[in-house]
């Protein structure tokens, strides 16, 4: 691997409204050949004294002018705006009264009634941060692009995924490959990964590794053998989830660091010695080199997955808990993986159609988006599963969406414990702690009102399906729900099985998964299990069968050739393995 420089590292906090070009070392390397640029370490917008709290106003005229011209360009009408922001003339009477919204005017909570709060806003808000941001990056590459194009551009981007900073989805476009840092959602890695990523670009796990936690009594809680399995496994989910690779951050200890969450961060010690996780490099690396011819088209997966954005980056966001509940079920309980892609950009839906696309319990979602969607179903002969209310739009108001398939249904809050038919069986769901207040259903309308169990409804559109039910069922508490009904709805979906697993499958702690290339396969699998396991997976393409004991917290990683014979092993001499 050559040596990278980074160059254009900045800081966390970011004003796009003022675009600076780099000034300092652009012409001194226009010609070297083993620099790229890393445009900005983890972003946020706007205010420097509050960084990674998601967007948050600078509150100067700049700003202010920028998102009075952006709003007014989108939305056109007053009458329009006034609807989705749910404003009277008095309160919003033209572009020009518009004002730039601090959180404490947004109504997050449920039960945050102060002050007549108008929360939908946010959502525009939002999109105006991660459109400046854009803004600034187009800039910044236009400038180094003029210098030497050949240097390729990133953004440092870290796990905020879920907290409304500048997204791999959005800016991916004036980036050559989009990153991710994965540190303290160690619950999430394949969620993290696969929903970093897009269909486009590259994505790299570009700075990765184990933030110290520490006893009640102040010492380490984690053994330096329990930070090398995790910091394994972290590598081995960047591979599985199509990502790039990893680096490990870093590689050694900076102990002149005067802040002991980040101390005792790397692979050497303050004197010189080599910690365990120091291995997982050497041993990753001596893999990947007996292997590196492979990484050659490797196939998309048949299942794709929507994040919802409207949801997302609006005032009542839900989309991080449903799509990582649907990640643990779909990868871990049933061993069925997929790839994901956001709301606003589905043209991958076309050159790389799915056969089933899943919309998880978003709530609101965008109109435009819903239409396309029901074109692509249409045209590509895909399956839409979408669950929970149907007929939200992005500014949660009224959207009649597909009314002659669904009959009348009637949007209401969920109980503690709800139920939906799925076939002939009643699968029971339940909403615990305050989700009672913060979820809707949608279900029919009963002759009297009464209220009147949700069905899974099923009907052609086109050449594709739909599924629908109107319980959010990712959100509920019961994961086996989950199960039950994607696992009906995967019977009908057409899609190959990637793995049989004959021993291990029924274990929730075990994921694994295969990775097929043009000429041959790479198998990834991962502990999350607290005692050894046995693993036996047939390959349903070649027929041939691997049988190996996975230790509690490693990996297991192989690779072979398009006839399914061996072609390397991760950790040979200490993993028994039989093929």
């Amino acid at each position: 691997m050559p040596n990278i420089i980074v160059l254009a590292r900045g800081r966390n906090d970011l004003h796009p409204l003022g675009i600076i070009a780099p000034v300092n070392h652009r012409n001194r390397h226009r010609e070297s050949k083993h620099v790229h640029w890393d445009l900005i370490n983890e972003p946020s917008v706007f205010d420097p004294k509050r960084i990674f709290e998601g967007p948050r106003s600078a509150q100067d005229p700049h700003e202010l002018a920028a998102f009075r011209s952006w709003v007014k360009e989108r939305h056109r009408d007053i009458a329009l705006l006034q609807a989705r922001w749910n404003m009277t003339p008095e309160q919003l009477s033209s572009f020009e009264a518009i004002t730039l919204p601090e959180a404490e005017e947004i109504n997050f909570d449920v039960q945050d009634m102060r002050n007549g709060k108008k929360g939908t806003r946010w959502l525009d808000y939002s999109l105006f941060g991660m459109d400046m941001f854009n803004a600034w990056a187009r800039e910044m590459n236009a400038t180094l692009r003029s210098l030497q194009p050949k240097q390729m551009i990133t953004v440092g981007q870290d796990e905020a995924l879920s907290a409304q900073r500048p997204s791999t989805h959005f800016y991916e476009s004036v980036a050559d490959y989009t990153t991710n840092h994965s540190w303290w959602l160690n619950d999430q890695l394949v969620w993290d990964g696969l929903f970093s990523k897009t269909s486009a670009k590259s994505n790299l796990i570009q700075e990765t590794g184990i933030m110290y936690v520490e006893t009640p009594d102040g010492r380490a809680k984690r053994s330096e053998e329990e930070l090398r399995d995790l910091l394994e496994r972290k590598y081995a989910y960047a591979f599985a989830t199509g990502g790039a690779g990893a680096v490990q951050w870093i590689w050694n200890t900076n102990y002149y660091m005067d802040n002991v969450n980040e101390s005792n961060i790397g692979a050497l010690r303050a004197d010189g010695t080599e910690k365990p996780e120091a291995d997982v490099c050497y041993d990753f690396g001596r893999f990947i080199e007996q292997v590196s011819d492979l990484f050659v088209g490797c196939q998309v997966e048949d299942i794709a997955v929507v994040y919802p954005y409207s949801n997302d980056l609006s005032n009542r966001r839900v989309a991080a808990e449903a799509t990582s509940r649907l990640t643990r079920v779909l990868a871990y309980d049933m061993k069925v993986h997929f790839r994901a892609l956001g709301e606003y950009d589905l043209k991958e839906l076309r050159t790389h159609p799915a056969k089933l696309i899943v919309v998880p319990s978003p709530h609101n979602f965008g109109d435009e988006a819903f239409s396309e969607l029901i074109q692509i179903v249409e045209e590509t002969g895909a399956t839409l599963l979408y669950t929970g209310p149907l007929n939200l739009d992005a500014y949660w108001q009224p959207a009649a969406r597909l009314s002659r398939h669904t009959g009348e249904v009637k949007l209401s809050n969920v109980l503690r414990e709800e139920a939906f038919v799925c076939g002939d069986d009643i699968v029971p769901v339940s909403f615990g702690q305050r989700k009672i207040a913060e979820l809707c259903k949608e279900a029919p309308c009963g002759i009297n009102g009464e209220a009147v169990m949700p069905k899974v409804l099923e009907w052609s559109q086109g050449k594709g399906r739909v599924v629908w039910c109107g319980l959010p069922v990712e959100l509920s508490d019961r994961t086996d729900a989950i199960g039950i009904l994607y696992g009906h709805v995967l019977k009908t979906c057409g899609l190959k099985q990637e793995l049989e697993w004959l021993a291990g499958g029924d274990n929730s702690g075990l994921y694994g998964r295969k990775l097929r290339f043009e000429d041959g396969a790479l198998y990834i699998f991962v502990s999350e299990y607290g005692y050894p396991a046995n693993v036996a997976v047939r390959d349903p393409e070649h027929g041939g069968t691997y049988c190996f004991q996975l230790e509690p917290g490693r990996i297991a990683m192989f690779a072979v050739d398009a006839d399914g014979a061996l072609r390397a092993v991760y950790r040979k001499q200490q993993v028994e393995f039989k093929a």
